[in-house]
């Protein structure tokens, strides 16, 4: 049997270890856990995005399997400069617009902005230059007489399906329209006397000029109509995170001067319909054909 003295003296060792341990256990157990989260931290997935277009030449076309064009080469900046994968594919523009409905991580890449349309999409910035939009129809029709875009009420109008042209027509109430699942057909209608005016774009008919769909000089301005900004824009379903990101990127571009302060004025003058697109445009271009969106 030990002294008592050896006896105490062993439990105050015991008691003071006790203490010492019950000081620096908080204090290790808190430093664990501080470095807990940076270890467990799970590796945010890079985003897939698929970009869908309309085929709108000279903005958005394909050319030997290849998505190009002035929209799609902002498309493409922006897209790298996020570090997205992704790719770009053309569809007519109402399927378009049925896809962007429900689907997550879905860019649209040239979207005229609208009020209506800012309630439904997510947009990040503009993607060229604006375009402008006019009253279409035969040359020499001495019956058409506008002054400016109400006068058309009182015509057989057409224009795109689902497109903002539609949207202005119906907010300024017109109600003789006929929507076009291929604005293709509109020309064919305009030369047949089906309609009187078609609500387009000067490079969408310098475009049907080029490709033999209409002649060129027999389709005319009448009255302007608007102007449009066309935006990449994405669905209602993309998280806020992806479409934030997509944004910075975006802007970063536009600050270096990797993407110009797109403005008002058109990619392509009104002088594409006498002297073609690729003489009236403000680049060199090449490819398919137009449309509207």
């Amino acid at each position: 049997m030990l002294p008592l003295a050896m006896t105490q003296g062993y439990r105050g060792a015991l008691r003071t270890l006790a203490i010492l341990v019950a000081g620096f256990l908080p204090v290790l157990c808190s430093g664990a856990s501080a470095q807990q989260p940076e270890q467990m931290s799970p590796q945010v997935p890079v985003p897939y995005i698929q970009v869908i277009a309309e085929n709108w030449y000279p903005y958005s076309y394909e050319e030997n399997g290849v998505v190009m064009g002035r929209a799609t080469e902002t498309v493409r900046k922006v897209m790298e400069r996020a570090g997205y994968t992704y790719d770009i594919a053309l569809y007519p523009w109402p399927r378009t617009l049925r896809m962007a409905q429900d689907r997550e991580n879905l860019l649209i890449s040239a979207m005229i902005k609208t009020p209506e349309r800012e309630r439904q999409f997510q947009f990040v910035g503009q993607v060229m230059e604006g375009d402008k939009l006019y009253f279409f129809g035969i040359k020499g029709r001495a019956d058409i007489k506008l002054e400016q875009a109400d006068d058309a009420k009182v015509y057989r109008v057409a224009t795109s399906q689902d497109s903002a042209m539609m949207d202005f027509l119906r907010l300024h109430g017109f109600t003789d329209v006929q929507p076009l699942f291929d604005i293709s057909l509109g020309f064919k209608q305009l030369r047949y006397g089906r309609i009187d005016l078609l609500l387009t774009s000067a490079v969408n008919v310098a475009a049907h000029v080029r490709t033999g769909d209409i002649e060129a000089g027999s389709v005319v301005p009448y009255v302007w109509a608007f102007d449009a900004e066309p935006h990449m824009a994405f669905s209602p379903q993309t998280s806020p995170v992806v479409v934030k990101q997509t944004r910075e990127a975006y802007e970063s571009l536009v600050k270096e001067g990797e993407i110009p302060v797109f403005g008002s004025k058109p990619f392509c003058g009104m002088d594409v319909l006498t002297s073609g697109l690729e003489a009236g445009c403000s680049a060199e271009i090449d490819g398919g054909t137009g449309g509207d969106r």
